[in-house]
């Protein structure tokens, strides 16, 4: 089992690449490893578009190496804190999306403009900004599920997004939905902008022309 979930997280961990969420180095996965008080997570260093299974590293739930190359993501506090409030969670992928890095960076909920947004996220809230890989980032998404104990993203304050699921594929889906619903809002709020500033241009030509 855990030679089958390395090959999945490195797989994923590419489609994250390829889909242009993440920069870099950046960005992290993890997943449970069952019937183990274990979880598999990525290395630190590494580019999610060249993860191999060698690249994934073994830690207890209580935040130690248990085996693999290299040190484990600095980011894995937040992965074991969520882990630990949610036992429905199995999968964890945090990437940094243009779009939902927008709405995060202003402090902003994530807006929800269309139904299958409502129905599958409900709710992304906001966890407040602070220094990656430190403890007060961990605390600071850990008690966003803590509190809300039903959802299934957050947007990290100038940072990313964090994203769960019950498996690798199923928490990819809700990343992708996040920025895909970030894009929808922006793209709709800025229509809207346009559509106020073209009409009121409309009413005021049509004013100074005498048109009704």
């Amino acid at each position: 089992m855990q030679e089958l979930l390395k090959k999945e997280l490195s797989y994923v961990s590419q489609k994250v690449f390829a889909r242009g969420m993440i920069q870099a180095t950046g960005g992290n996965l993890s997943v449970r490893i069952p019937g183990e008080n274990t979880i598999l997570i990525k290395r630190s260093g590494v580019s999610l578009g060249e993860m191999t299974r060698e690249d994934c590293v073994v830690m207890s739930m209580g935040g130690k190496k248990m085996e693999g190359l290299g040190d484990p993501s600095k980011e894995y506090r937040f992965h074991l804190g969520i882990y630990q409030e949610r036992p429905d969670i199995h999968a964890i992928v945090h990437c940094h999306p243009n779009f939902a890095i927008g709405y995060g960076s202003l402090g902003m909920e994530l807006p929800l403009p269309t139904v299958t947004a409502k129905k599958i996220l409900e709710y992304v809230p906001v966890a407040e900004s602070a220094p990656s890989g430190s403890e007060q980032l961990a605390k600071s998404v850990t008690q966003l599920f803590r509190e809300h104990p039903s959802i299934k993203a957050c947007l990290m304050e100038e940072h990313g997004i964090c994203a769960t699921g019950k498996s690798l594929e199923n928490a990819f889906d809700i990343a992708t939905l996040v920025e895909d619903t970030a894009k929808q809002a922006f793209i709709i709020s800025s229509l809207k902008a346009n559509h106020s500033i073209i009409e009121g241009g409309l009413r005021s030509r049509g004013s100074i022309t005498g048109v009704n």
